[in-house]
């Protein structure tokens, strides 16, 4: 027998509360008291816990809600669960299948609750072995909606040396292009189309106005509580231009006091740390604090040619050598203090973001050359605001307004007059000019804000009006101090872009759900140029201007309880962002002022399928195909002989392919599974695009032994393999010049975590790329060899 939850939920629920508000008043409603607080009876409580059965075991899945309500939730795989209680009724509704449901009341003075152990009693009605729970936690309504999404609890992985990139690229149609060790670019490919065609996000906003030391190999996997990827439409709540998926990175909100602290090193001289602090007080202030730190030497190993001073020439082989100049590290620190869980708002939280990066560039985007003394620190200063509101002013109206705005300072620099080549050996030239690349000593600030305003009301229960509007704000303006007469760099380079949307998600019934929206997309782009012509001199501020417009569609269905059908189709636009238009700074990242946005028909198809086998045994398979037709494809561009890098705009791209993903899981005890990508983004003069792999796959396996020694310990072991298939430096027809390929490469990884004192500490070892392959992303960019790994992490919340 399969049991639905959302029927089980309309058992038990006994709610039908909403009112209705016309259009023009919801926005009358937002513009005016959005910002001015209001002033409500009743206070959100945040309810946390766990939920157990007579032995002592995690009931997963159970359903927790608000008793006479729809505000619901589900225990995670260890049986904890978190709730915000809305005014109103304070008995909290235990449900299970196969278990007697249970009530308890809980105290209306506490903003923060914590309640002991609740322990469900088998149902003597329901014979387990025959029934099969299918269960709606968050990130099971983000697999089931109509959009391509995949959602990844991040809290396995938190006791693992992995970042955010590793635990990207397992998902099927992601793949993750790395430059090198850490620090280094990090290019995202979702179905095809990647670099910013894919946006990010963190809890909703975007990551725009953040540093280079947000990027996602920076970020530690702790941070987050789950990471949500969608492969193409991206639901317009997020407000963004990404043509090509996002990725939204929710960190964790856990109530009361706590403390998360770990500690990682490894080869390469690698040292990572992370510390996750806070306190919320029965009267509802909390403060937090988040910070991290990654350094690495990144001297691993690697094949390159070597320059001969004496003839100017490279060798005719490559030679093993190690990266002698490519020390990175960062450190990050985020604090936030306000009020949650109070009359006036959920969330009201100010914070402060500082951070330093220092990254020694080794070569440039292509491994003909070497550096020695050429590197880049940039620095962040942000402040931030945030607020949140549910039911604000009537019941069902839910609004956020998130903002930040850096004001951090980089530096470029690159004065050496001295030529290197990659045994380290260095020589003067005679006739060689100062800079390794291009002389420069450029310090700059690249002003970047974002405003994020969401506005959420639901009608019915059935369906919910969404009103977007997001604003990023940038300015260039730096100072070339090796030039006296720095006319273009005196002068700021702007672009600022907007885009608002609106859109209507609508739940039939509990089988068919759909959602509709429209997006205005504009920009304006300013920057003082250099339009010398036959001799006389022509510097004049050039303006770029545009809007576009764009729709989408999105639908699933169950034909029944394990099988959904998906599909989705959208006229997306992305803008030129500023690394594109003005370059990125580095030296070797050249301008194009004259981009044209891109515009993009997206089109998603897929099946979902779950079945239980037999008690505790469960399949899944998953398969999506996907057809993009772009135009104005913002392709980056490599000048082979210099390395130098730009954008350029393509006519026409078609990009057409498919994933699937089949797992398996027994019990909480082993899981597997597979999954393989096949895409082939083509444009439609040249040729299939280069430096894309059309073929990759992964393969991995945990067990979990539990009760070691005691049965609050236990020990996971983990396998993991990554197959990328060959593919072209450049076009086709350019193979026959002598381009050559990255060839077929198979990356295999270990771990083993263990855990004692139900989580409280926890270690971790891990050895990636065991075989020491030699793997490559981009271009002749070796990636770093075999590695070892230690993880030390610490984790107590006083509130469970």
């Amino acid at each position: 027998m399969v049991v639905n939850v959302d029927r089980e939920r309309e058992n038990v629920m006994k709610c039908d509360q909403s009112i209705h508000v016309s259009k023009l008043k919801l926005l009358l409603v937002f513009a005016i008291h959005v910002l001015i607080g209001n002033t409500l009876i009743g206070q959100n409580i945040w309810v946390e816990g766990k939920v157990v059965d007579k032995d002592g075991e995690p009931i997963v899945n159970a359903i927790v809600y608000q008793k006479y309500s729809n505000n619901a939730t589900n225990t995670d795989v260890d049986g904890v669960y978190q709730l915000t209680i809305q005014p109103g009724e304070k008995t909290i509704v235990y449900s299970m299948v196969g278990f007697l449901k249970k009530e308890v009341a809980i105290d209306p003075e506490n903003p923060i609750y914590n309640i002991p152990n609740v322990m469900l009693e088998a149902d003597p009605a329901f014979a387990m072995d025959d029934v099969m729970i299918v269960g709606k936690s968050k990130i099971t309504e983000i697999q089931e909606s109509g959009f391509n999404a995949v959602a990844i609890d991040a809290k396995p992985y938190h006791n693992a040396t992995v970042d955010m990139t590793q635990v990207l690229d397992n998902v099927p149609g992601v793949k993750i292009q790395q430059e090198g060790g850490l620090g280094s670019s990090t290019n995202v490919t979702i179905n095809g189309l990647s670099g910013r065609h894919v946006r990010f996000f963190i809890d909703g906003m975007p990551m725009d106005a953040m540093s280079s030391a947000f990027q996602l190999n920076n970020l530690p996997v702790n941070l987050a509580e789950r990471i949500e990827v969608y492969k193409g439409v991206v639901p317009v709540s997020f407000g963004s231009d990404a043509l090509g998926g996002a990725v939204n990175i929710v960190t964790t909100k856990t109530p009361g006091s706590y403390l998360d602290v770990s500690y990682s090193f490894g080869s390469f001289n690698t040292h990572k740390t992370f510390v996750n602090a806070g306190f919320t007080s029965k009267k509802g202030f909390t403060l937090q604090l988040s910070a991290y730190q990654n350094y690495s030497d990144n001297s691993y190993w690697v094949d390159a040619t070597i320059k001969d001073f004496e003839t100017n020439l490279l060798s005719k082989e490559p030679q093993r050598v190690r990266r002698f100049h490519d020390v990175y590290h960062n450190e990050t620190a985020i604090l936030k203090l306000g009020f949650v869980n109070k009359s006036f708002a959920d969330q009201l939280l100010f914070g402060f973001t500082i951070g330093h990066e220092y990254d020694e560039i080794q070569h440039p985007a292509y491994m003909n050359l070497a550096f020695g003394e050429k590197y880049h620190t940039s620095g962040t200063l942000m402040p931030s605001f945030l607020y949140k509101k549910n039911n604000l002013f009537v019941e069902g109206l839910n609004v956020s307004l998130t903002a930040n705005f850096n004001l951090g300072e980089s530096h470029n620099f690159d004065i050496s007059d001295k030529e290197y080549n990659w045994l380290g050996d260095w020589q003067v030239p005679e006739t060689h000019s100062p800079g390794e690349i291009q002389y420069s000593n450029y310090v700059y600030k690249n002003n970047n804000g974002t405003i994020n305003t969401n506005l959420l009301y639901s009608i019915h229960n059935k369906h919910q009006l969404t009103l977007n509007n997001v604003t990023n704000l940038f300015s260039r303006q730096g100072d070339e101090r090796l030039y006296i007469d720095d006319y273009i760099n005196d002068k700021p380079r702007v672009n600022d872009r907007n885009i608002l949307g609106i859109g209507i998600n609508n739940n039939w019934n509990k089988d068919f759900k759909t959602s509709v929206f429209a997006k205005m997309y504009s920009y304006h782009a300013s920057a003082y140029l250099d339009l010398t012509n036959n001799g006389k001199d022509d510097f004049n501020t050039v303006h770029r201007r545009d809007t576009k417009y764009g729709y989408g569609i999105t639908a699933t269905y169950f034909i029944n309880d394990g099988l959904q059908l998906k599909g989705n189709h959208e006229l997306t636009c992305r803008l030129p962002v500023s690394a594109e238009l003005f370059g990125e700074v580095f030296g070797y990242y050249i301008a194009n002022y004259d981009l044209k946005p891109e515009t993009s028909n997206n089109y998603n198809v897929g099946l979902n399928y779950s079945y239980e086998l037999k008690e505790y045994h469960v399949f899944n398979i998953d398969v999506n195909y996907f057809l993009r037709n772009t135009t104005d494809y913002i392709r980056r561009n490599i000048d082979y002989s210099q390395g130098e890098e730009s954008y350029v705009n393509i006519d026409q791209v078609r990009t057409i392919g498919f994933d699937a993903q089949i797992r398996y899981s027994y019990k909480n005890r082993f899981n597997c599974g597979g999954n393989i990508s096949v895409q082939e983004p083509k444009d439609l003069e040249k040729g299939v695009l280069p430096n894309i792999a059309k073929l990759f796959g992964n393969l991995d396996a945990t067990y979990i032994f539990n009760n070691i020694v005691n049965a609050k310990n236990k020990l996971s072991l983990s396998y993991n393999m990554q197959f990328v298939d060959e593919f072209l430096y450049d076009y086709n027809d350019y193979k026959a010049r002598n381009r050559a390929s990255v060839k077929a490469q198979s990356n295999h990884n270990l771990s083993a975590i263990y855990s004692w004192k139900e989580g409280k500490y926890n270690i971790s070892l891990d050895c990636k790329n065991v075989f020491d392959a030699k793997l490559f992303d981009n271009y002749s960019l070796q990636k770093p060899g075999r590695s070892f790994n230690v993880k030390l992490r610490y984790y107590l919340n006083k509130t469970r």
